[in-house]
């Protein structure tokens, strides 16, 4: 049985885990800005449309959050990049859902409800991708 290192990471995993860390934590400074509501970070913004008729925005926050947690716990224990694949599909897709819907149900163009946070997440969501693909190529017979 191999021991388990951290310098057993490949530097594609590692650029994957930085973005995903990136993200994680863009989620937790503000990045939602409603008009005449303020601003929200995943929990306040987790609370605040959780109401009746616009819960899935609510799912959705959540989502994200959870499939970003789930990527760096998934970091530390697995070496398959599968589990990478995953996590970062789910969230990327979940995350186009959460932006779709917040700008049709609140009738804003789209981009404009973003605050400093979504830009750190996307950041870090590109990177990830970059360390996915990097991996992909990367990947022994």
């Amino acid at each position: 049985m191999e021991k388990f290192t951290l310098s057993s990471r490949s530097k594609d995993r590692w650029i994957f885990f930085f973005g995903m860390l990136a993200a994680f934590i863009g989620l937790m400074i503000p990045y939602v800005r409603i008009e005449d509501e303020g601003v929200f970070n995943v929990f306040t913004g987790g609370i605040f449309f959780n109401e009746p008729g616009i819960a899935y925005i609510s799912t959705f926050i959540w989502i994200v959050f959870l499939a970003l947690l789930g990527s760096i716990i998934a970091f530390f224990l697995s070496k398959n990049i599968v589990l990478d694949y995953v996590c970062w599909l789910i969230a990327a897709s979940f995350g186009i859902a959460e932006l779709i819907t917040i700008s049709v149900d609140f009738e804003l163009i789209p981009f404009a409800w973003m605050f400093i946070g979504s830009y750190v997440t996307c950041i870090g969501m590109i990177a990830a991708l970059v360390g996915l693909i990097r991996q992909l190529l990367h990947l022994k017979k």
